[in-house]
């Protein structure tokens, strides 16, 4: 395939159930919350509703991995089930001897059993009815029956109904009144937005080990209108615009490949491109068809025209708007005001917004991150392509990547690219190169911005990645540092853990001993190697 072409580790657009390519979206992480909260508890009555290949099968994989462990999951698949078959389904995947010959009060009094049995255990049960919308409405009553079914404890079983838009206007009937009343949550997914579905693209690859764009702009564009945002489409049309690029040797994606791509995955031509072939086509014979008397019609219009230049008088004052303006104070006040109203980025202020945006939306890539904060340490490729952590290796730097806050980033005291993501859940990054109290300085692309440093804390995502020294344990610390760097780095420590107070180095041949004990009581590598990385004094620091 086209892995080695592309630098790929494996197929990013392969479609198979892996956590690690689900893209978790605003509404997927709200209903994700949502679902996560009420099904951890007996009694509860969720839908997830969603457009065929909106990832609402993948959602629910997600979901049962966030439930607590001692949960009971039962996965009907078949909605062309009746309440008798509903009933025994869920005794036999509990492990109970259900059979046909039985009546609905005995299969009922046997779950009876089985739920008070469980819950005494603490055990949840959650039984999830995909391709719900294909339930009858017989089926949807059996479940609110089920779902009322009480002990000592209260309710005890969990009922999540998945399916397309059709669920909701089913349960919403006159006679499903005391059922949707039941409902506890209604999540729904969409398709995903034009900057969703670039990020999500982006996401896939970095995942399977790109992290150089291979989709162009106009590309994702073409995928978007071409796919309608729905992940399992992008998925099939990317793949399949993957293959074509490799059968070419084209290194990038275009909007034409996306095209062909798209006749192929979804069977259909473009109508435009046949209209306009068949209008061209008709153009050309009836021009062909009629050429004498459009040039007759020409020479007509030239002669008339040339008549009219010469012999009319002009009365048109060839004085531009501009030249007007200019002379009428008033009109020129008014006029000023207008084109401010016209051009929203006028302003400075407004126009700054509008680049930093456009910034966050460009810094997709860790890649373009990584490579502007090794300049920021004074290192570049000789040959302009982008630098990466390997090639730190050769100058004795190394990069190390963290799941932390950003209270140890600044006991690390470097700067660093810092996962952030937007309200809409979209992720990116920025160079978080000075970190202040109030006010903070970072690098969004190619340009250096001063923003509150509350900004940072909101929409940091839990993750960075530092350039420190790299350390070896044939270093001999008596040779690399001083008393007074190795305490001063030492006190920037002693305000976040009181158990440092009394540490302290008086003469160089402690040195060891000191950063021994430092170790034994911070119990964290990284912040162990942080200490000597600060007291060496050399590269770029947070607190410059």
């Amino acid at each position: 395939m086209y892995e080695k072409f592309f630098s790929l580790d494996e197929l990013p657009f392969d479609g198979l159930p892996d956590s690690r390519y689900y893209y978790v979206g605003n509404l997927q992480h709200q209903a994700l919350e949502v679902l996560t909260n009420n099904l951890s508890r007996n009694g509860s009555i969720c839908v997830l509703s969603g457009p065929s290949g909106s990832g609402k099968t993948t959602l629910v994989r997600m979901l049962i991995r966030s439930l607590p462990k001692r949960m009971r999951i039962i996965t009907i698949d078949d909605p062309r089930l009746n309440e008798h078959m509903l009933l025994a389904t869920i005794l036999r995947a509990s492990g109970v001897v259900a059979t046909s010959l039985e009546s609905i009060a005995e299969l009922t009094l046997k779950l009876r059993k089985l739920l008070e049995h469980s819950v005494s255990s603490g055990i949840v049960t959650t039984v999830i009815c995909d391709e719900a919308q294909g339930l009858s409405d017989e089926v949807i009553e059996q479940i609110r029956l089920i779902s009322n079914i009480e002990g000592e404890l209260g309710k005890m079983i969990n009922f999540l109904l998945v399916g397309q838009e059709d669920l909701i206007s089913n349960i919403q009937k006159p006679m499903h009144k005391m059922f949707y009343n039941r409902v506890k949550a209604f999540s729904m997914i969409k398709a995903l937005k034009r900057e969703e579905v670039q990020a999500y693209v982006n996401f896939r690859m970095q995942i399977a080990g790109c992290h150089d764009p291979i989709f162009t702009n106009r590309a994702i564009k073409a995928l978007y209108k071409g796919t309608n945002g729905l992940p399992r489409v992008i998925n099939a049309v990317a793949d399949r615009a993957l293959c074509i690029a490799f059968e070419q040797e084209k290194k990038t994606v275009s909007a034409t490949t996306i095209k062909k791509a798209i006749e192929i995955v979804r069977h259909k031509r473009s109508l435009f491109a046949i209209g306009f072939k068949n209008f061209i086509k008709d153009c050309c014979i009836t021009v062909f068809a009629k050429i004498p008397l459009l040039l007759a019609g020409l020479v007509i219009s030239a002669l008339t025209f040339a008549l009219a230049y010469f012999y009319l008088p002009h009365h048109i004052d060839s004085q531009s708007i501009q030249a007007l303006v200019s002379k009428d104070e008033t009109v020129k006040t008014q006029y000023q005001k207008v084109m401010q109203a016209l051009m929203p980025f006028n302003q400075k202020e407004r126009k700054e917004l509008y680049e930093f945006n456009e910034g966050i939306k460009q810094s997709l890539f860790l890649s373009d991150s990584l490579n502007t904060l090794i300049k920021v340490w004074g290192y570049e490729r000789y040959d302009n392509l982008k630098a990466t952590c390997v090639d730190l290796e050769k100058v004795k730097l190394k990069c190390s990547t963290l799941s932390s806050d950003l209270q140890t980033l600044k006991l690390i005291n470097r700067p660093a690219v810092l996962n952030m993501r937007t309200d809409d859940m979209i992720p990116y990054y920025v160079l978080l190169k000075e970190y202040g109290t109030d006010t903070s300085e970072i690098i969004v692309g190619d340009k250096l911005w001063v923003v509150k440093t509350k900004f940072i804390e909101h929409y940091f995502d839990g993750q960075f990645t530092y350039i420190s020294k790299a350390f070896s344990s044939k270093d001999k610390l008596e040779d690399l540092l001083t008393l007074d760097s190795f305490n001063q780095a030492l006190e920037r420590f002693k305000s976040f853990n009181s158990e440092l107070l009394n540490l302290k180095v008086t003469d160089k041949k402690d040195l060891k001993k000191a950063y021994s004990e430092f170790s034994k009581l911070v119990d964290d590598d990284n912040l162990s190697e942080a200490l000597l990385d600060n007291a060496q004094k050399q590269g770029p620091y947070l607190d410059d």
